[in-house]
């Protein structure tokens, strides 16, 4: 406590000497706070952003999948194959579910085209679960008839994309006709082709646009029927507790699948390949992490501007100060107290502008859809009081092209004490070098040229 009571001390009574409130000064002040604050509010919404991204991937379809590329590539004892991976205790912790589920490629009508589609079957083993969104592997199901939808695992009923609803035209209890390989592959025949006619009983949102637009979701009896699948499937659906634990989950599941006779009557007929989502997604998911990584740089380099800003701002004031620093030194301070003093001012102007913009940020971050809003408004005002006739509405953050019911913000504090840390960091180190200069000055020429 001595010690910092004495560096205080000294800075305090050479800055009362020195006079730091200059004009460059509280300009450094200004531009390093609007860094660190526009570097916290970018950064909040890119987190937001990936948060709601990654949520509605996880949502939509299964964290790993296990398929058998052996042959067709169906899996009949996909019981057998369930029971052993439930009964080894280490992924038991960390699996929520494992169920069969039929995944592939299909064709729907919309007037005279068909279009490609993903078409997925998953167990219902509940109707109330499927209602009350409790199925691991089925989305969130916004729209649905109530009666019909009873006897989903008997009849020809299907769950499509809020956004596939949109683009065909499809309304509650359409008709749809879908398409699907039939059969095996012949060089006489080429590919047979399977066609049913369906009803539209449902509408889902994961809130990931390529899947609400894409998939076609239909209990797994009607699809083994419908694909000419009976007892089988092509494909193992796992959800698992954190996505944090894919890669270790993948490689016990691949572990488990490959002990040796566990079962050699499948083994002989498989040959399994195991796959998480984020690397079916990982492109997707790089180019969030890259995009996100090149704002903060370019955001970070204001705030290096700033720090630069500063150099010329303590180097500035030590020209001004000369005759002062002279006086000092020659009244006996020493050259490490106006080393101290002048990096001392850097230091504090660096946190109180770290501070300010820190918590400008956090407050703008939290207010950023009233923000975006009442911007809106305020346009649309101008506009429509100077072109009442043809004024069309503008929205600043248009749902639906960004797919979002809000504007994601995520405010990460660690990262936000990071970003004022080295904020302080750089205005200490701006004003190092200044201050050496100054801490070296000649005390019997400073006063005599000044």
């Amino acid at each position: 406590m001595g010690i910092v009571t004495l560096i205080t001390t000294r800075y305090i009574r050479g800055s009362r000497v020195l006079g730091f409130l200059s004009i460059k000064s509280r300009l450094s002040f200004i531009v390093m706070a609007v860094g660190v604050s526009l570097l916290v509010v970018v950064l909040s919404i890119f987190n937001g952003f990936q948060k709601q991204v990654k949520e509605s991937l996880w949502q939509g379809g299964p964290h790993i999948t296990i398929e058998n590329s052996f042959g067709s590539g169906a899996i009949y004892d996909y019981e057998k194959v369930i029971s052993h991976l439930q009964s080894d205790p280490k992924l038991k912790d960390t699996i929520i579910s494992v169920e069969g589920n039929i995944t592939s490629h299909g064709l729907i009508q919309s007037n005279n085209n068909f279009n490609p589609i993903m078409i997925r079957a998953v167990p219902i083993d509940s109707v109330e679960r499927l209602l009350q969104n409790g199925l691991p592997n089925f989305p969130r199901i916004l729209h649905y008839n109530r009666d019909e939808i009873q006897n989903i695992n008997s009849k020809k009923l299907v769950v499509i994309g809020k956004e596939m609803s949109a683009i065909f035209g499809y309304g509650m209890g359409r008709e749809i006709t879908m398409a699907v390989p039939g059969g095996r592959f012949t060089v006489e025949r080429g590919v047979q082709v399977n066609v049913q006619t369906f009803r539209l009983t449902g509408l889902f949102k994961t809130g990931y646009y390529n899947y609400d637009s894409k998939f076609v979701f239909l209990s797994l009896p009607v699809a083994q029927d419908f694909f000419k699948m009976k007892g089988a499937v092509n494909q193992i659906a796992i959800k698992v507790r954190s996505l944090d634990d894919l890669k270790l989950t993948k490689t016990r599941i691949l572990d488990r699948l490959r002990e040796d006779n566990w079962n050699p009557s499948i083994q002989e007929t498989s040959s399994w390949s195991v796959r998480t989502i984020a690397e079916e997604q990982e492109n997707f998911l790089a180019a969030l992490r890259l995009e996100k990584t090149i704002i903060s740089i370019i955001v970070f380099l204001f705030i290096v501007l700033a720090a630069l800003g500063m150099v010329a701002t303590v180097h500035s004031l030590v020209r001004a100060k000369r005759k002062s620093i002279g006086t000092l030194k020659a009244l006996g301070l020493a050259s490490n107290d106006i080393l101290l003093i002048f990096t001392l001012n850097a230091m504090v102007v660096g946190i109180l502008s770290s501070l300010v913009g820190g918590m400008w940020g956090i407050f703008v971050a939290t207010k950023l859809e009233v923000i975006i809003s009442g911007l809106s408004e305020i346009i649309n005002a101008i506009g429509s009081a100077l072109n009442p006739g043809d004024w069309n509405h503008v929205e600043l953050v248009p749902k639906d092209i960004y797919y979002f019911d809000h504007i994601p913000v995520d405010i990460d504090i660690s990262f936000i004490f990071m970003v004022t840390t080295a904020s302080t960091i750089l205005s200490g180190l701006a004003g190092y070098f200044p201050a050496r200069w100054a801490a070296n000055l000649n005390p019997v020429d400073t006063i005599r040229n000044d």
